[in-house]
């Protein structure tokens, strides 16, 4: 065997390896990357800091407008992502909303609380495989 040809072979097998670790990344993501804010354009309304959502903890006007928002953000995933819809009984009450929030900010407190929208709908969204369309 000439050694081009085992050249070949040694960087087609360290390609499969690296192409296998990159896909098992895909599949079973650290936790500490469920953490992270989005990493996308996202608007939102004013202050997004986990100091404001706590400071809001008796403004009813305020929290109906984070919880409208929380909504109308997983309405916008559900829209982008037709395989892995958060169904409409799967989304949490507003006081339980406010309590996962509470949890986020307490773990993350130098984050925007925006960010716990992506853990939630990782934990609530039904993943169903993409209607198959038949060939005609």
């Amino acid at each position: 065997m000439d050694s081009s040809a085992s050249h070949g072979k040694k960087g087609n097998k360290i390609k499969r390896i690296a192409i296998g670790l990159l896909a098992l990344g895909f599949v079973n993501p650290s936790p500490s990357l469920a953490q992270e804010p989005p990493d996308f354009t996202v608007f939102t309304f004013g202050e997004t800091s986990c100091a404001a959502w706590t400071k809001s903890r008796t403004d009813e006007a305020t929290r109906a407008q984070i919880q409208a928002w929380f909504r109308g953000f997983v309405s916008g995933y559900n829209f982008g992502n037709s395989a892995n819809q958060v169904l409409s009984g799967a989304m949490p009450n507003p006081a339980d909303i406010a309590l996962y929030v509470d949890k986020y900010c307490r773990e993350n407190p130098q984050l925007e609380f925006i960010g716990a929208v992506t853990p939630l709908i990782q934990e609530i969204r039904e993943h169903r495989m993409p209607a198959t369309v038949p060939k005609p």
